[in-house]
C-alpha cells in the first residue's frame, strides 16, 4: 500500500505541475531564503509523512522540493504556450504582467483520512489568503505574502513570502478575474474569489468544491495562482516655456528685439508650451517696462489657445497689464499665445536720437489636479527690446551758435597763419630777381631793391 501511495505520489505531482505551468515549475529556483517562511516547525519527507493534519512541511516534494518555500513569482511570457521560471525573487518594469503561485499539500499520511481515526488527517476550514505591495519605488524590494490557515492542522497557519524588486517606480494591481484554483479534481481552473483571497480571512479552498476540506495525501494538493500588472509610474511634470516677441512687419516675421521710428506700430507675441505631463492653468501679464512713449493699441489684446481665439474686451488691455489675464487650461504638449500691439509716439515724448525701450511680459503656471484643484505655481519671464530712432527736423539747432571764447583764439590762429605766408611770398620774389640779374651778367641798382 505505501509503495502503491509513493507511485501514485509521481503522478499527481506531475499532473499538477502539467495543469499549473507546463513543466516550468520543475525549473523553480531553490536559493536558501532567511526568514521566508514560517514560523517553525516540524519538517518530513515523502517517505514518512505527518501523523496529523499540517499544510507544506515536507522537505523533498518532488515537485517543488521544500514546501515550506511554497510562494513564487514569474513573469507572465509574451510568447504563447511559453512559460517563465517561477522564482522566489524577480525585478520587474512597467508594462509588464507577473504571476504568482502559492502551492498547498496537507502533509498527513493518507490513512489519517477516514473515520475509524476521527479524520485527524483532514483539515478543515482552509483558507488561503495573499497580498502583495500596491507600489514600489525604484530598487525598492516588496513582499509578495501568502497565508495556509487551518483550524484542524498544527500549526494552524504557516506563510511564505516572494518578492518583487522594482528596476523603476511602478504601481502594481491584480488583473481581474486571474486567480483560480488548480488540482487533480474538477475543480481545477475554477476562479477564487479575490476580494477573500485578498482579505485577512482568505478565501476557502477545497477539492471539487471551495469548501475548505483539504484531506492528507499529495493527491489533493494544488495550488492557487493570481496575476498582477505592474504600471511605471511617471511623475508629475509641470514643465514649460515662454518667450516674447515682437514683430514690426504684420507678423511675417518674430524676433526678440526690433528698430523703428516714432510713430510706428509694432505687435508682441507672448508664447506659452506646455512641455510637462499635467494640464496646467495658465496667467499672462505683461508690463511696459521703461515703456515712455509706448502706447497699447485699444482692442488689440488677443489669447489663441486650444484652437479658440479669444479677444480681450477692454480698451486698455484689461487684466493683461493689471496682474494678469487667463489663458485657460492647457493640456500636455499644447501652446497658448498672447498678443497685443503698440504704437510709438511722436514729437517731444520721444528723445532726440537713439532710445531703447524694454518690453516684459510673466507667465504664471499652476497644476490642474483631480477636481480642478491647482497647485504648485511656477512662473518664467522674457523681454524684448526696442531701439527707437528720432532724428527729425526738430532736433536740429534753430540757429547758429554764438562766438565763444575757442571761436576768438581759431580766429587768431588763422590771421597769424596769413601774415606769416605773405612775408615768405614777398621775401622769396626778391631773391629770384637777384638770381636773374646775376645770371645776366648785370647788377641791380639799390633802387630796383624792394
Amino acid at each position: 500500500m505505501k509503495d502503491k501511495k509513493a507511485n501514485k505520489k509521481k503522478i499527481y505531482v506531475s499532473a499538477i505541475v502539467m495543469a499549473l505551468v507546463g513543466g516550468a515549475l520543475l525549473n523553480v529556483v531553490r536559493a536558501a531564503r532567511v526568514d521566508a517562511w514560517g514560523p517553525e516547525r516540524p519538517t518530513y519527507t515523502n517517505e514518512s509523512p505527518a501523523d496529523h493534519a499540517v499544510f507544506n512541511s515536507i522537505t523533498n516534494n518532488q515537485g517543488v522540493g521544500d514546501e515550506r518555500n511554497f510562494v513564487r513569482v514569474a513573469e507572465v511570457s509574451e510568447v504563447e504556450g511559453v512559460r517563465n521560471d517561477y522564482v522566489d525573487e524577480l525585478h520587474i518594469q512597467g508594462g509588464k504582467d507577473y504571476e504568482v503561485i502559492i502551492y498547498y499539500h496537507n502533509d498527513a499520511s493518507v490513512s489519517l483520512n477516514y473515520a475509524d481515526v476521527d479524520f485527524v488527517g483532514v483539515a478543515r476550514q482552509t483558507s488561503v489568503a495573499a497580498d502583495f505591495p500596491d507600489a514600489l519605488a525604484e530598487g525598492e524590494r516588496g513582499e509578495v505574502k501568502a497565508i495556509i490557515a487551518s483550524t484542524t492542522t498544527d500549526p494552524e497557519k504557516v506563510w511564505d513570502e516572494a518578492y518583487f524588486v522594482a528596476d523603476e517606480k511602478v504601481k502594481l494591481a491584480y488583473i481581474s478575474g486571474s486567480a483560480k484554483i488548480y488540482n487533480d479534481w474538477s475543480l481545477s481552473g475554477s476562479g477564487v474569489s479575490a476580494t477573500e483571497l485578498f482579505s485577512e480571512d482568505g478565501a476557502y479552498i477545497g477539492v471539487r468544491e471551495l469548501n475548505g476540506i483539504i484531506p492528507g495525501c499529495d493527491e489533493f494538493s494544488g495550488a492557487v495562482v493570481f496575476r498582477v500588472k505592474a504600471t511605471k509610474v511617471i511623475e508629475p511634470s509641470a514643465t514649460f516655456e515662454m518667450d516674447k516677441e515682437v514683430s514690426v512687419d504684420g507678423g511675417a516675421t518674430w524676433a526678440n528685439e526690433a528698430k523703428m521710428n516714432p510713430g510706428e506700430e509694432a505687435e508682441f507675441r507672448i508664447t506659452y508650451r506646455n512641455t510637462g505631463n499635467v494640464t496646467q492653468a495658465i496667467t499672462v501679464v505683461d508690463t511696459l517696462e521703461n515703456g515712455e512713449g509706448m502706447n497699447y493699441v485699444a482692442g488689440s489684446a488677443r489669447i489663441v489657445a486650444n484652437g479658440t481665439e479669444t479677444i480681450v474686451k477692454s480698451e486698455d488691455g484689461g487684466e493683461l497689464f493689471k496682474g494678469g489675464v487667463s489663458a485657460g487650461e492647457i493640456k500636455p504638449g499644447e501652446t497658448a499665445e498672447v498678443y497685443y500691439k503698440v504704437k510709438i509716439a511722436e514729437g517731444e515724448a520721444i528723445a532726440c536720437g537713439k532710445t531703447l525701450m524694454y518690453n516684459l511680459a510673466g507667465v504664471s503656471s499652476s497644476t490642474v489636479g483631480e477636481g480642478g484643484a491647482t497647485s504648485g505655481v511656477a512662473t518664467s519671464h522674457d523681454k524684448v527690446q526696442i531701439e527707437v530712432n528720432r532724428d527729425d527736423k526738430s532736433c536740429l539747432p534753430a540757429e547758429l551758435p554764438s562766438t565763444g571764447p575757442a571761436e576768438v583764439v581759431l580766429a587768431g590762429v588763422i590771421l597769424a597763419g596769413l601774415v606769416v605766408g605773405v612775408f615768405y611770398y614777398v621775401n622769396s620774389k626778391q631773391t629770384l630777381k637777384k638770381l636773374e640779374a646775376q645770371a645776366m651778367g648785370g647788377s641791380l641798382d639799390k633802387t630796383q631793391e624792394m
